[in-house]
């Protein structure tokens, strides 16, 4: 009976897996600045999918009638901690995928590797292999520790990265899913253990693993209902003006249109807006204005705040600039601290809050593909 209830949760899970991936990629395809980040996460489902499913066979007793099924997913543990890590790292501070991130995935391939001798033998040598087996071998505990060591040294990384982006709108779901993937290790580290104990399991290791990401599966699908992991939000719209706290001294509007006239000219002809230290003060002190004043008339007449109205025309130039043939050979920083960007973070935020896309994402669109 219990045998039934957990062939049956095992293929349930497989079925949610496999949906849950297939919805993170259709919402890529709609929306490209998180189809990287989607992607990923789509293909940490589908790793723990296939060794739900290779867990059910053996819970079925279908190994035999399947040799090649052997050893067949000991080396996917070795990508699951590298794919989570990826993932956070591009939803949080959409980090681009480079040549130095696909080194994460190099036990993963070396432990292929390794194991591509036995994978190219045939159905009868690796039937008469299992029908030899007395208990787990001694490699396949050691695959497995070292996985669990690599898997934890991973998820602290990842807590690292949340911490720096506390206040993104998905940290406090993403937190969530690293304290459901910090249990089930902790669950895996006790399952290994007993495994080699001295003592009449229940459950074998594949097994009581295969619950662990059962478990994953089941979290996660949970808290996607609850907040979309794989959904970046959209810049919020901007708020309504407040009302104005700019003290007894406010401009008339007799002069309101005058000074409207004198700050939309210097920003034209003069462009404080590239320098990237600009304060109200200093603009203010440009326009004789004081701070307030110049508060005052941006609010009231551009509706937005200072900083805002600054990344307004740096979002423009730099559009331009991204346009322009001339200077294809310049990587998007130069062109973006030319702009008035004085951080490579801030430039995609402010930026992708503008347009809808990375500057990356926009320059490709218009034809151009140098270097960031």
């Amino acid at each position: 009976m219990s045998t039934t209830i957990l062939s049956v949760l095992f293929l349930l899970a497989i079925g949610q897996g496999l949906f849950l991936a297939a919805v993170l990629l259709l919402l890529g395809a709609r929306r490209p600045e998180v189809r990287a980040a989607n992607g990923l996460l789509a293909a940490l489902m589908l790793l723990c999918v296939l060794v739900v499913g290779h867990a059910w066979l053996g819970l079925a007793g279908l190994y035999r009638e399947w040799p090649h099924s052997a050893l067949a997913v000991l080396p996917l543990g070795f990508a699951t901690g590298p794919l989570l890590y990826l993932y956070f790292s591009r939803i949080l501070h959409d980090r681009p995928w480079g040549r130095s991130q696909a080194l994460h995935f190099l036990p993963f391939i070396l432990a292929t590797l390794a194991l591509l001798p036995f994978y190219l033998q045939p159905a009868a040598a690796k039937l008469a292999w299992m029908r030899g087996l007395d208990g787990p071998p001694w490699y396949v505990a050691a695959a497995a520790l070292a996985k669990l060591i690599l898997f934890l040294t991973y998820v602290r990384a990842c807590y690292t990265l949340v911490g720096r982006a506390a206040a993104h709108p998905l940290a406090a779901g993403l937190r969530r899913l690293l304290a459901i993937w910090l249990f089930g290790g902790v669950l895996s580290m006790l399952a290994l253990a007993l495994e080699f104990a001295p003592v009449a399991l229940p459950l074998s290791a594949d097994v009581a693993g295969a619950l662990v990401l059962l478990y994953f599966l089941y979290a996660t699908g949970y808290l996607a209902i609850r907040q979309p992991l794989g959904y970046r939000l959209p810049p919020a719209e901007p708020a309504a003006p407040p009302r104005p706290r700019y003290g007894e001294r406010a401009l008339a509007d007799a002069d309101r249109g005058a000074f409207l006239a004198r700050l939309e000219a210097c920003m034209r002809d003069e462009q404080p807006w590239r320098d990237g230290e600009l304060k109200l003060e200093a603009l203010a002190g440009r326009l004789a204005l004081t701070p307030h004043e110049l508060s005052q008339l941006i609010n009231g007449a551009c509706g937005a705040n200072f900083q805002d109205y600054l990344n307004r025309h740096r979002v423009e130039a730099l559009k331009e600039a991204l346009h322009d043939p001339g200077r294809s050979d310049s990587t998007i920083l130069d062109l973006a601290l030319a702009s008035g960007f004085n951080s490579k973070s801030a430039l995609n935020r402010v930026f992708k809050a503008h347009t809808g896309m990375t500057p990356g994402e926009f320059r490709r669109r218009e034809g151009a593909l140098p270097s960031v």
